[in-house]
């Protein structure tokens, strides 16, 4: 009886352990933990709102880990660290965010019933290195990111969701284009740098730009006076310096708003098309890819 008894316990556990793994994947998706995804940003975000932002500001250099990624681990064990989780992301080398598998292959990670292969299977997880096709629209070691994608948000006491990007920066630091494209809309109405809360976006620029065959509309708002270095129809090449950062219109401080939309008008996270790398090539095989972890080299 007693050998019956602890064939049918071994047995039992593992199942138990595999629909534990499958629970805590189902929960996630469904919003049990308070956090809930789209397939572009986390919409329920205000709790996580301060550790992500310290975790961009240490980390931003290096490239760029959305918020999904981050509370992938985060939600499955919140002992971790905002921070930790995004450099384990992050290959420093090639300045962007790492595939999944690859995470879940290192350290502690392998470990998460979040890794195995069918959790990574439905996650919806980026499983590559991806080239990214926008250049920085300012020099990310003269920022620190104050709002991020669709970030809830009190400014002026009032509750907001931000479409945008703000990057805090010193006045009258350079603006860039992130694309090769042309100038559709330039207005400079504010002559003093000063706040306006009636104001918008204050002196802004709108840059549209044909990527990869998709139209993206490029906002760079709250600019220094007269500092346009654009008229409307101008053919502009990414990398080109458009202005410079002020505090004009609905704003609490210097800084650039960059906000990304589509053809559409819908919005997308402008800092997920960034090219990090500084122009470095991804290699056709890279190290990190280890035997036995399942992975393809990429080509």
């Amino acid at each position: 009886m007693k050998k019956i008894l602890i064939l049918v316990i071994s047995t039992i556990l593992p199942i138990f352990a595999f629909l534990i793994a499958i629970l805590v994947a189902v929960m996630l998706v469904l919003d049990f933990f308070g956090s809930s995804t789209t397939d572009w940003y986390v919409k329920d975000n205000i709790a996580y709102a301060s550790d992500y932002k310290n975790a961009l500001n240490e980390n931003i250099q290096n490239g760029y880990v959305p918020l999904e990624r981050i509370l992938y681990f985060y939600l499955s064990r919140d002992d971790l660290n905002f921070s930790k989780i995004y450099s384990d992301n992050l290959d420093t080398s090639l300045k962007r965010m790492k595939p999944i598998s690859l995470v879940c292959s290192q350290g502690e990670y392998k470990n998460f019933a979040i890794c195995n292969e069918l959790e990574l299977k439905h996650s919806n997880q980026i499983d590559e290195y991806q080239q990214k096709i926008f250049n920085k629209p300012i020099d990310f070691s003269k920022i620190a990111v104050t709002s991020f994608f669709m970030e809830q948000r009190y400014v002026f006491g009032e509750f907001d969701v931000h479409q945008a990007w703000d990057f805090a920066a010193e006045a009258q630091t350079e603006v860039m284009s992130v694309c090769d494209g042309v100038v559709e809309k330039v207005s400079f109405t504010y002559q003093e740098n000063v706040p306006d809360t009636a104001g918008g976006l204050g002196n802004y620029i709108v840059i549209k730009c044909n990527m990869n065959e998709e139209i993206y509309k490029i906002t760079y708002g709250h600019l220094y006076p007269n500092s346009k270095k654009v008229n409307v129809g101008d053919i502009v090449s990414g990398g080109q310096v458009i202005g410079s950062v002020g505090t004009t219109g609905y704003s609490t401080g210097n800084h650039l708003h960059y906000q990304v939309q589509l053809e559409d008008n819908s919005y997308v996270d402008g800092m997920s098309l960034i090219d990090f790398s500084d122009g470095a090539e991804l290699p056709p095989y890279h190290e990190d890819y280890l035997p036995g972890t399942g992975l393809d080299p990429l080509f």
